[in-house]
């Protein structure tokens, strides 16, 4: 075989998944800036919320977007790819804050604090983000079948609530708790799950226009059946 031919064989193009990288690029982005914005406690209005809520949400509905357009199993194989991308990012922050440095550098204790904090929460984020992603994906998925592919808003909004509302819980005990009072922390998980809603619902216009302009462009439109649902 020649190697002109291996290449064109490898292209995305020919495989008729032009843009499926694009999707998953974004998905693990949003979800590693995700992990370090959430290191800051935000006000909006009336609500406190860790500052990860401004990028979050994107994970998740570009999640809906792999589980629509590309179907479970795809979507779950680059859940996993995150999930590795955090744990990477969190060893490599460990390394660097471990490392020496040489006297003029007077930022440590600063350096410190803020990518000495990161593992904790990624590693909240870890576990709130696989079973969340993981549910959400599975929802989607299991939505799409009973209903006939109708009503891709239903299934958006109902698996990101469930999948985003046990995310919310799980990363903010694990990442916070002994931070802030339990009363604080049922705060942030009510703040986070009805600010993550409503930033879905605003971008739920543009997530179908997305997913319809995909189906068409890929020629493809995923419906489960018979799929395992297994986490690997």
């Amino acid at each position: 075989m020649s190697t002109d031919y291996t290449n064109r064989q490898m292209k995305p193009d020919s495989l008729g998944l032009k843009y499926l990288h694009i999707v998953s690029m974004l998905f693990v982005t949003s979800l590693l800036i995700s992990s370090i914005l959430s290191i800051k406690v935000i006000t909006l209005g009336f609500l406190d919320a860790p500052a990860g809520i401004i990028t979050f949400p994107i994970a998740f509905i570009s999640g809906d977007i792999l589980t629509e357009v590309y179907g479970f199993k795809i979507a779950r194989r680059v859940i996993w790819v995150g999930l590795f991308c955090q744990l990477l990012m969190s060893v490599m922050f460990l390394v660097g804050d471990a490392l020496p440095y040489p006297d003029y550098w007077s930022l440590q204790n600063e350096f410190s604090a803020v990518v000495g904090f990161v593992p904790r929460v990624v590693a909240g984020g870890m576990v709130a983000y696989f079973m969340g992603e993981y549910l959400n994906a599975l929802v989607m998925s299991k939505m799409k079948i009973w209903d006939q592919g109708k009503r891709f808003w239903l299934r958006a909004l109902s698996s990101s609530l469930v999948g985003q509302g046990l995310n919310s819980i799980i990363f903010t005990f694990i990442a916070f708790y002994g931070i802030y009072s339990v009363d604080q922390l049922f705060i942030l998980i009510g703040s986070g799950v009805l600010t993550k809603m409503i930033y879905e619902i605003i971008a739920l216009p543009l997530t179908s226009y997305i997913t319809k302009w995909l189906k068409r462009n890929e020629g493809m439109d995923a419906y489960d059946y018979d799929v395992g649902y297994g986490i690997v």
